[in-house]
């Protein structure tokens, strides 16, 4: 029991639960763009794109400052972060096109369940690489 306490009161633990209340925001964003563009008949893989981009960016000005609060090198981490989620959204639609274009599953479940997936994988990259914090340099 004491393991778990030590766990949940960690700042990784911490970081992870502010890192997925934050995914869950840039859900509603992506999302909704998402839900909006392919309702108007844009072609989901293309939606996917436009909706992900904004979430990734709306993630990011969050991520930067309420969640991992480093303020250095803001740019190079913008890059970073954006071609994290870029890998992430290549990953997202082309399950979109293998299994709901291809093979015709509902391209939302499709969706949902690929951009759980791409969020663990986001999350590690990102909390080693991108928000990594320099010591000398990042406000506390």
């Amino acid at each position: 029991m004491k393991n778990l306490e030590k766990i949940m009161q960690s700042q990784n633990f911490k970081q992870l639960i502010k890192y997925i209340l934050i995914g869950i925001l840039g859900l509603v964003v992506d999302f909704g763009i998402y839900i909006l563009l392919t309702t108007f008949k844009v072609n989901a893989e293309i939606a996917n794109m436009i909706s992900s981009t904004c979430g990734i960016i709306n993630n990011f000005i969050w991520n930067s400052y309420a969640n991992f609060k480093v303020y250095d090198r803001l740019l190079l981490r913008f890059i970073s972060y954006f071609l994290v989620g870029q890998i992430t959204t290549v990953f997202t639609t082309v399950s979109l096109f293998v299994f709901a274009t291809k093979l015709g599953f509902p391209h939302l479940i499709v969706k949902v369940v690929a951009t759980f997936i791409a969020t663990l994988i986001q999350f590690v990259i990102n909390k080693v690489i991108t928000f990594k914090k320099n010591d000398s340099s990042s406000f506390s």
